[in-house]
């Protein structure tokens, strides 16, 4: 492979008002390399259903990733997230019925053991907090393209995009070469930047931190 020049996509702000922009930055780069997978990390089935329409008449495979049943902290009352909840059906249908496969799983990085205190530094609590340096969306991302490859939606050493955000919606898309969640650290890959915040969000509850940024009204259910 010859050295390449490409744009890369660096926010002001982080969080869901990013979301259109990290897509259309995906689908651009997508046609430029010819990569064909896509995985998107979804809480809500929200990010997952705008990724479909935007990547709607290309040759690209979307994966979605979720997260398990549970609840986050918002600004009106707890947003219940995991997209096989029963508040989520029409999303999972409409994502099935147009062929997304969708993973539910346990993220590498908060394992059972993160149990004992969300702070203790377990193994994988250090991997944890090591890549939220680089952001919300770039830890979920890299966890999401775990969590494909384990669940055999992704072949191992595949090049793909993965999508993720901070609290809510998409904010990051990384190239990376995937691995199983036992090979991370001998043959995982982030092979390149996408789009990204030029920031992250350094405190509990991220919708609160001066640099995140979102509508967060549509994320509870009605």
């Amino acid at each position: 492979m010859s050295d390449v020049e490409r744009k890369v996509a660096y926010f002001r702000y982080c969080g869901e008002v990013n979301t259109e922009k990290v897509l259309g930055a995906v689908k651009a780069h997508c046609e430029e390399t010819g990569l064909k997978t896509v995985v998107v990390a979804s809480e809500t089935g929200m990010s997952a259903l705008r990724a479909v329409r935007v990547l709607e008449g290309t040759k690209v495979r979307l994966v979605v990733v979720t997260h398990y049943p549970a609840d986050t902290m918002g600004p009106k009352g707890n947003i219940p997230i995991g997209l096989r909840r029963r508040e989520y059906a029409s999303a999972l249908k409409e994502l099935t019925d147009k062929g997304v496969k969708v993973v539910q799983g346990t993220r590498p990085f908060a394992p059972p053991t993160r149990s004992i205190g969300w702070n203790y530094p377990t193994p994988a609590g250090v991997v944890d907090k090591t890549l939220e340096v680089f952001g919300a969306g770039t830890k979920i991302a890299i966890e999401a393209a775990i969590m494909a490859t384990d669940a055999g939606e992704v072949d191992e050493g595949e090049e793909i995009v993965a999508c993720a955000g901070t609290f809510k919606g998409l904010d990051t898309a990384i190239v990376v070469r995937t691995a199983y969640s036992m090979n991370f650290f001998r043959d995982f890959e982030v092979m390149e930047v996408v789009a990204k915040p030029a920031c992250r969000a350094k405190t509990l509850p991220e919708h609160k931190y001066k640099n995140w940024k979102g509508d967060l009204d549509k994320y509870y259910p009605r």
